[in-house]
Parts: structure tokens; sequence; C-alpha cells
């Protein structure tokens, strides 16, 4: 067991993804590693990187995970050839780290804590550049339900919901938010493939508020702002205990009434790829 903890110590340096899926906690003390490429992009924007987790099941029923800690390679638009854009070439460094907890109130039902530790590159490079951190510090908690359908063998759902509550950062401070997602994964009779759709939602159930150096808060009219997100993947065991996951994923933004600058975005308008690997151990 301290073996198991010290690797998953090691692996923060190599440290994916808040809240780690909707599906079931590790059993008997195990653990896995995830590691993967992200790229997205809209227009002329894109960013791509490398994303690292890792968890470990404590006791049965308590899971404990770093998320979303890497490295991003670059997030900018694109200059054309006498690089007349207008943009610097920027976006690059390291990630912030998430450490979340889940603990299982019964072998369907999760509790899950998420905190964000803003330890990643915040600085913008120029206009048009996307800093790997905006050095938000937040806590994201709510619960998770996960089931195999007796009906269909071979799938199963997980869903989740949760309220996101951002600290203030940069004399801005962002609205409580609601977080809704689930996901539906059928493995296929005939192949050790398993087919997923998954998606997600965000609305912003508070304005957000802006300080410019006054004594009092400006409120930001951005309640009922949304986020839709929906994706599509596969997986494949390379092994017992390594497997391969790739997704594609779309995501929409609409911010509401907004009336002060700066905006505090959710995560945009783009499409992505994913790649990811996961070794258990």
């Amino acid at each position: 067991m301290f073996k198991k903890i010290l690797l998953l110590t090691a692996a923060i340096v190599t440290s994916s993804f808040a809240t780690w899926d909707y599906f079931g906690l590790l059993q008997n003390n195990s653990g896995s590693v995830k590691t993967g490429l992200y790229y997205d992009w809209d227009g002329d924007w894109s960013q791509m990187g490398l994303k690292v987790g890792a968890r470990v099941n404590i006791v049965p029923q308590f899971e404990l995970s770093f998320q979303s800690f890497g490295y991003q390679f670059w997030g900018e638009k694109e200059c054309d050839e006498d690089n007349n854009c207008g943009y610097a070439d920027g976006g690059k460094g390291l990630r912030d780290l998430v450490i979340g907890a889940r603990y299982a109130l019964d072998p369907e039902l999760y509790l899950f804590l998420d905190f964000n530790l803003p330890i990643g590159r915040d600085k913008n490079d120029g206009n048009g550049t996307t800093p790997p951190s905006n050095h938000e510090m937040y806590i994201y908690a709510g619960a998770q339900h996960h089931r195999d359908i007796a009906s269909i063998k071979g799938a199963s759902y997980g869903a989740e919901a949760g309220l996101f509550w951002g600290f203030k950062h940069h004399d801005r401070e962002r609205g409580l938010e609601l977080r809704l997602g689930g996901e539906f994964d059928f493995t296929l009779p005939s192949a050790p493939v398993t087919l997923l759709v998954g998606g997600q939602f965000w609305f912003r159930l508070f304005a957000s508020e802006y300080n410019n150096g006054t004594k009092k808060d400006k409120e930001m009219h951005d309640d009922w702002s949304h986020q839709w997100k929906f994706w599509v993947g596969a997986s494949v065991p390379l092994s017992d205990d390594i497997s391969i996951k790739g997704t594609i994923i779309a995501r929409s933004q609409d911010l509401k009434n907004k009336s002060y600058e700066p905006e505090i975005v959710m995560e945009g308008d783009a499409l992505g790829v994913t790649l990811e690997m996961e070794f258990k151990f």
C-alpha cells in the first residue's frame, strides 16, 4: 500500500481531468496513471498540450486523485507568413494541479470534491494568446451515480451534478456555477472495444463581480451564462493493465449580459480531440 502511495506521489510530476470520470472507484488498493494529448481549435485559434494524472484507492470507499497537471505547448491565434495578424506567439507553460477525492456512499453513488491549485503559468503573452492557467483557485463538489444497464449487455452510464465555486483572483470573482454531466458506454460483444458518448452543461447561477480599484465590487451581469460540451469516443484495452482512449469534443459558450471587462469565460467555443493512455498498478 505504501509503495502504491509513493507511485501516486511520483506521478504528480507526470499528473488529469477534473473529476476523474463518471464511473466506479478503483478497488483493492489499486491505482492508475493517465497521460494524454489534447488539441483544440476554433477558426485561426488553437491550443495543444499534455495532461497527466494519477489516482489510488486508499481504502475500499475512498479514492484520491491528482488531475489536470501537465504542459501546454501553445495557445494562440495563427499568424500568416508575414506575421501580420497582430497577435503574439505564446500560451505555453505548466498547467494547474487539481487534487480530487471521491467517497462511495454505496457501490453506485459517490460524493466528490476537487480543489484547484493555481500553480500553472498565467502570464498573457499578448492579444490572442491563451495562458495554461488563469490563476483561479476553486472548489468543485457534488455527487455521481453510475450503473450497469441490465437490459443491454455491456452498457453502462454515469452521471454527475456539482457546484463550482471560484475564489477571487485578478480582482475578479466568478459567480457560482451548476455543472451537470453524463456519459453512456457500450462494450461491443464481438470485440474488446468500448464506445462512448457524453455531454456536460454548465450554468452560472449568480453574477460574477469585478473590482477595478474602487472600494466596491461591480456586478458583471453574466448570470445565466452557460456552456455546452459533447463528446464521442472509443476505448481499447491493450492489456489487462493498459488501455488507450480517443475522443472528439465539441463545446459552445454563451456569456450573458456582459457589462464589464475583463470577461470571466467558461471554456469557450471549440472543436477538440484527445488521445490518452491509462496504466493500472
